[in-house]
């Protein structure tokens, strides 16, 4: 589709990215005393309804956004990326229902491309066949590996590399370089968090192999190679790659590394603002409000645990605007 086939969802995109929260708005938030005046500004800024419970409001924002990038949008395929991992998130709540007591519907996220009840009961009643293509194979792999083993942490692995292939997978069929970087950037970071976590926990080879994916940037049998001798071993690999400076911050502390990881996608979207056509300001603004409501959280949490303002501003992602 041309890029001009855009031009009044980015208009309209343009006109709703003026609601983003800025730097001195965070920073309102971080001064405030305690947990219930940092509440009280998110009301005062009617991000929050008076009445509303914040944590709901907060977790129904994403969902509108969505509609919103629904309605305006002249194809939503392209666009899937950006929510897909929450339909492999889905899964895995609803394969672990089967093994505990646990609720999967309370650990559902929307949106997704497809309905939480309807992955529920494809998955309680065995019928994979209901679910879509991307999710068949991998429903009915990590059940079997589920149901045969009790680990879940294997079907956990399996469910997450699989993500991570599709989201990889879509953004070649898309031929947009901006959405084939954006996947790769995903799929990298996940690579080198779960690599460096195996390396600590001291997994072997077979699980690295199950665990990764395969991407241009960072070569996933290097990684397993430095990641199965040892953590400080795979810091030292990466240190000698363009991805550098995820070891830097890993050393840090694993804050620091998780805003790294979000830092670095935020820095890749940015070029979207200069953008007057096609879907990139689209992906650019759905991104934005997943940063900002992250952000949020991540204030609000360390508000109700008392943490002191300079320790918030080192765990505060880098904004959109």
């Amino acid at each position: 589709m041309k890029d001009t086939a855009y031009t009044f969802a980015v208009a309209k995109t343009r006109a709703v990215e003026t609601k983003l929260l800025s730097s001195s708005d965070l920073e309102q938030l971080i001064g405030a005393s305690d947990y219930e005046n940092a509440v009280k500004v998110l009301k005062d800024k009617g991000i929050v309804g008076e009445k509303d419970d914040v944590q709901n409001s907060l977790k129904s924002q994403m969902n509108e956004t969505w509609q919103l990038l629904n309605e305006i949008s002249p194809e939503i395929e392209p666009l899937e990326i950006l929510i897909v991992k929450n339909d492999f998130h889905n899964l895995k709540s609803a394969l672990k229902s089967l093994v505990s007591p646990n609720r999967c519907e309370d650990h559902f996220i929307v949106p997704s491309i497809v309905k939480p009840e309807l992955l529920k009961s494809a998955v309680c009643n065995k019928r994979f066949y209901e679910l879509p293509d991307f999710l068949e194979n991998t429903a009915e792999k990590a059940y079997d590996v589920l149901v045969r083993t009790m680990d879940g942490q294997l079907a956990d692995i399996l469910v997450d590399a699989a993500t991570l292939d599709n989201i990889l997978q879509r953004s070649k069929k898309t031929g947009n370089v901006y959405i084939i970087k954006l996947a790769e950037l995903l799929a990298v970071t996940a690579n080198i968090k779960t690599a460096y976590r195996a390396a600590r926990a001291g997994k072997d080879e077979a699980f690295l192999h199950t665990a990764l994916c395969d991407t241009k940037e960072l070569s996933k049998s290097a990684l397993i190679q430095a990641a199965k001798k040892g953590p400080e071993e795979l810091l030292a690999y990466l240190s000698e790659t363009s991805y550098k400076d995820a070891a830097k911050n890993i050393r840090a502390s694993s804050s620091a590394f998780e805003k790294w990881c979000d830092d670095i996608i935020m820095c890749h979207i940015e070029s979207a603002k200069y953008k007057s056509f096609g879907v990139e300001p689209l992906i650019a603004y759905y991104i934005a409000m997943e940063t900002e409501i992250k952000t949020l959280r991540i204030i609000l949490s360390c508000k109700y645990n008392n943490l002191q303002a300079d320790i918030i501003r080192e765990r505060v992602r880098k904004l959109y605007v």
